[in-house]
């Protein structure tokens, strides 16, 4: 009798326990504002993954297949509240990281959060890139190469409705991130001291980037780093190792200079902890955002200037690093060569962090009715930038810049764009001022813009807007108008971390 109530008093209690941890609410996971705004220029926190916080776009995109990405404003709006434009309604919580157009107009846009009945953030369309209003101030803000565009983060609690006060929006993007399970305070242009001194520093580092050097970027664990220089000269035929390691840690940056041009027959290789694929083996002119065999990129993470290559991307490996410099055969002459590594010794994260890949592609005239691929992968990790070159085999025709580009995250279309140089935060080429010559911005810009020669180009990097992915990620973009059927030579660098 004792035994019998001493196990009923066991299951009693194993019930009340289940009962009281289904009853108890889960901690939320803190956010915080000026570290979303730090992350902005934080390259350090490049290789942090982002779990189950997935990135998705609403865009004015034909759905039908067609062209009419928002010249007629069909596919504008979700829905019309009281003659008004309703363009995003989403649910929390959550952040806005982007928002692009290239037709902003005098109309105000109108932000509820949370369900409010009366919106709490109304702006003039334009003043979100004006740098007329705090805190939607340049360079996060702005316009270059065709495009308006906004990065500042707009957070939301519950939900987030935007609504256009006039009849007609056209082409437009607004890339947002999912956070569940995150407690977030709903936007509000009443920022703190420390967001707002975060943002005058941001601010600061986008205004200067072209000048970027790896102290710009020397916070977090890319501090107390190192630095391992060589000069050597590289003739064809040849290869030469200028970084290698066998204690575990992160390359924080590094560069490579010569006053004679590159050959396109250099190539960059990687390996990370001794992997059987390099984690990079890229054409130097590609990695570095060449167009027609020019230098063209200079932009915050990496670019050219003067005859110096950089990049200031983590690298975060295991247990060994090397990275060389190989010169295919040919008949050119030997290039006089000097690196500089910058790397430390603090070691990958496993859990929390990924490794460092860039996987080049090129086709001459892609299959009739496919896209051409950027990037194809399986595993747990993000997308973090692409370089475009692309090619048109009809002198004098643009009409495969046209196509848009398409993102599917873990199985899922989660991004549609509305036009090739759209992506790269553009709009209206041939135009004076517009896409029409080669401009880098801190993240974004045009590589080439050439009518005649049907060629063009550009380049996006993400950081608070990282492309984060838990078994598989694709991008893909469009040759031509409608149906890929336009013949091009298209070449790509995509840039990923990965956890193996």
């Amino acid at each position: 009798m004792i035994k019998s109530l001493n196990g009923r008093f066991i299951i009693w209690g194993g019930i009340i326990m289940y009962v009281f941890l289904s009853c108890t609410p889960i901690a939320k996971k803190s956010f915080d504002y000026s570290s979303e705004l730090a992350s902005l220029s934080r390259l350090d926190l490049l290789p942090i993954f982002r779990s189950n916080c997935i990135v998705e776009q609403i865009s004015s995109y034909d759905r039908t297949g067609g062209n009419d990405d928002g010249f007629n404003g069909t596919y504008s709006y979700i829905r019309k509240e009281e003659g008004k434009l309703v363009i995003a309604d989403l649910k929390g919580p959550g952040i806005i990281n982007r928002i692009w157009t290239p037709t902003p107009t005098n109309d105000s846009l109108e932000f509820y959060f949370d369900g409010e009945k009366n919106a709490s953030l109304r702006i003039c369309f334009q003043d979100l890139f004006s740098n007329k209003q705090y805190p939607f101030i340049e360079p996060i803000c702005g316009e270059g190469v065709g495009g308006f565009y906004c990065y500042l983060p707009i957070p939301y609690k519950k939900s987030c409705k935007i609504v256009m006060n006039g009849p007609l929006m056209k082409f437009y993007q607004i890339q947002y991130r999912n956070m569940p399970g995150y407690e977030i305070e709903s936007f509000s242009t009443n920022l703190s001291p420390k967001a707002k001194s975060t943002l005058k520093k941001v601010c600061q580092t986008w205004k200067t980037f072209a000048k970027s050097d790896i102290n710009t970027f020397a916070q977090g664990k890319s501090e107390n780093y190192q630095v391992e220089e060589l000069s050597f000269s590289l003739s064809p035929g040849e290869e030469k190792v200028f970084f290698e390691t066998k204690i575990p840690g992160r390359i924080l940056g590094f560069e490579i200079s010569s006053n004679q041009p590159f050959q396109k027959d250099i190539s960059l290789n990687a390996i990370w902890d001794k992997e059987t694929i390099p984690a990079i083996n890229i054409p130097l002119q590609e990695f570095f955002g060449y167009s027609a065999e020019k230098t063209s990129m200079n932009g915050m993470m990496i670019g050219s200037e003067s005859g110096r290559h950089y990049c200031f991307i983590p690298c975060p490996f295991d247990s060994t690093a090397q990275m060389k410099l190989l010169y295919r055969a040919g008949k050119e002459e030997s290039i006089s060569i000097s690196t500089k590594v910058y790397y430390n010794t603090e070691a990958r994260d496993k859990q929390s962090e990924g490794k460092l890949y860039a996987f080049w592609h090129r086709e001459i005239n892609p299959k009739e009715g496919e896209y051409y691929d950027f990037l194809s992968i399986k595993g747990k990790g993000h997308y973090i930038g692409t370089i475009h070159n692309a090619q048109g085999l009809y002198p004098g025709n643009m009409v495969f810049f046209e196509g848009d580009d398409s993102t599917y995250v873990d199985g899922k279309m989660r991004i549609h764009g509305t036009g090739s140089e759209d992506y790269y935060n553009g709009g209206w080429y041939d135009l004076p001022g517009k896409w029409n010559a080669a401009k880098s911005l801190p993240l974004h810009g045009c590589l080439d813009y050439h009518l005649e020669a049907a060629r063009t180009g550009g380049f996006r990097f993400y950081t608070t807007d990282k492309l984060s992915f838990e078994k598989e990620f694709y991008m893909g973009i469009e040759h031509g108008m409608e149906g890929n059927t336009h013949p091009v030579d298209y070449s790509s660098v995509a840039f990923y971390y990965l956890k193996k």
